[in-house]
């Protein structure tokens, strides 16, 4: 019985190391029975329940909750009855840091949560009672992160200065986040091997690359070892927080730095290039850009060239690409060159396609009208294009029965007329076209109906020194109108009542023309008919009036 009664009093004992009226400056084991707002209430296995105050605890009181078990040491008795205990878990952390310290000395790494930035520095609280100063020469990863995000972050540091004063009433502690780092860091790169495949997560992108966390350190990703294709966009391809597979393709452990490839995770695209896309190989590619030059073409990852504008269209190539293609359109392309040395592969659409102009005659003959588009207006004329590949000229002359002046009189870019082929020259890669003459003559009505001396209804469409040019209204053709065949002024636009003087229509020798006259009657004087001899046998007949004004003009000048 004496026995059991030892053995029960030795395990009470054991489970109540705190028995004894608690003594300041003593340790005790504390039993958090009640939390408020400024201090926790605590069970020390005396009489009396402890308090601590909010400034001796090591958290804030909203973390602790009843039941969690802490060690303190005991400060004071307060009251009028000195029954109140107090206190101090805030004490007790100090006194065991201080010890382990003294122990360690430099080099020990600590815990702590900066409390705020200050002159040169931050201050820096470790294990929530210990004050500490981490200069900003020691923090170089933590000086570019804004101030207020860093309070009350947990951080490991390394202390580099561990001083005791006024016979250790106080201490001089400073920290150092660098040398802590780079000690790891370097013990981390030691332990990488070149070749070695490692994975991460994207912390920074720039325009020259991108770091990559990989747990102890950050690497870089240069912008040439991301992919084989050197046109890619960064900030398309990573976003923050990716994650990342890579190859180490160097290490400096002296300056703490690592550089990581993703494109060597493939093989080199430009190898055994030749076999893969020989000269004369069509392939399909994508646009990946459009310049006034030509069109950027890819083949595969890394395979990239250019079509040049002369290898894209047959005949005038000289035209707006991008009306014709957009980045990411699909296209069938010729390889036409190979340049390993410098990795260049040049490509052709047009030789895909092939050329227009064979066998043109075969598909097409002199005397056949065909829908065309305009696609140039010169001074002397229109190109036409009669199908992708073939264009033909009209001369301005085959542009209208009428006198035209200037072929954007007529037509404008992009419009569908109808042309006839007049010649087909396939090894000049030439058509001569005629637009008029898909039209009806109406000269050859007028011909027949009208002599000299019918009377006609004219617009006057302009004047010139040497008469004016006047269309006939119900033939819808033009003729001229001398100096000398009228008098007083008159002005374009108006509408006159005429007579036929002369007609000319010779159709084998692409001759009409015609005179007209304001005058009642024929003039019978010599000197009338002496100019209008001199008028018509100094000026050849042509298929306009416009040759016939410039001719008289000059010879007035």
């Amino acid at each position: 019985m004496e026995r059991e009664t030892n053995e029960e009093l030795e395990e009470y004992l054991q489970n109540n190391e705190n028995l004894g009226t608690p003594q300041p400056g003593e340790v005790r084991k504390c039993t958090v029975i009640q939390v408020g707002s400024e201090h926790v209430i605590v069970d020390v296995s005396a009489k009396t329940e402890g308090m601590i105050n909010v400034r001796d605890l090591v958290k804030a009181p909203e973390e602790y909750k009843p039941g969690d078990i802490i060690e303190a040491i005991v400060t004071s008795y307060r009251g009028d009855d000195e029954s109140k205990l107090y206190l101090s878990e805030r004490k007790y952390v100090i006194r065991q840091l201080l010890s382990e310290l003294k122990k360690s000395g430099k080099g020990k790494v600590v815990k702590g949560h900066i409390v705020r930035k200050v002159r040169g520095g931050y201050n820096v609280e470790i294990g929530g009672a210990l004050s500490a100063f981490l200069p900003g020469s020691q923090a170089s990863s933590l000086n570019s992160v804004d101030p207020s995000k860093l309070i009350d972050q947990e951080y490991e540091f390394e202390v580099i200065t561990f001083e005791q004063r006024r016979r250790g009433k106080s201490y001089n502690i400073v920290l150092s986040r660098d040398s802590m780092i780079n000690k790891k860091r370097a013990e981390f790169l030691n332990s990488i091997q070149e070749g070695q495949k490692i994975k991460g997560k994207v912390d920074e992108i720039t325009d020259f690359g991108v770091f990559v966390d990989v747990g102890a350190m950050t690497a870089l990703l240069p912008r040439s070892e991301i992919t084989w294709d050197k046109s890619v966009n960064i900030k398309e391809k990573f976003h923050i927080g990716d994650e990342v597979e890579a190859i180490v393709i160097s290490k400096e452990p002296e300056k703490g730095k690592m550089s990581l490839s993703t494109k060597r995770l493939t093989s080199d695209p430009w190898e055994n290039i030749e076999s893969k896309y020989p000269v004369g190989t069509v392939t399909d590619a994508i646009v990946t850009g459009v310049v006034p030059f030509g069109i950027f073409v890819k083949v595969e990852e890394g395979v990239k060239g250019l079509v040049h504008a002369s290898e894209i269209f047959y005949g005038n190539y000289r035209r707006n690409l991008k009306d014709y293609f957009e980045e990411g359109q699909n296209v069938k392309v010729e390889v036409i060159d190979l340049d390993i040395p410098k990795r260049r592969i040049s490509f052709s659409i047009k030789r895909v396609v092939g050329d227009p102009w064979e066998g043109v005659e075969e598909r097409h003959h002199i005397g056949e009208t065909l829908e065309s588009k305009v696609v140039k207006l010169l001074d002397n004329g229109v190109i036409l294009e009669v199908e992708d590949g073939v264009s033909g000229f009209a001369h301005i002359s085959e542009l209208s029965w009428n006198f035209v002046k200037k072929p954007s009189d007529l037509l404008q870019k992009g419009q569908t007329v109808n042309a006839k082929i007049l010649e087909i020259d396939p090894e000049s890669r030439r058509m001569r076209l005629s637009i008029k003459r898909t039209m009806e003559d109406p000269w050859e009505k007028l011909s027949k109906e009208v002599k000299p001396g019918t009377p006609v209804d004219c617009e006057i469409v302009s004047v010139k020194n040497s008469g004016a040019i006047v269309k006939v209204l119900n033939y819808d053709v033009e003729g001229f109108l001398p100096r000398s065949h009228f008098s007083g002024d008159i002005e374009e636009g108006k509408t006159v009542k005429a007579k036929v003087h002369k007609v000319s229509y010779n159709p084998k020798l692409d001759e009409r023309d015609m005179v007209i006259t304001l005058k009642d009657s024929f003039s019978s004087k010599k000197e009338t008919k002496k100019k209008e001899e001199s008028f018509f046998n100094s000026a050849p007949m042509t298929t306009t009036i416009g040759d016939m004004v410039n001719q008289k003009s000059e010879k007035q000048k």
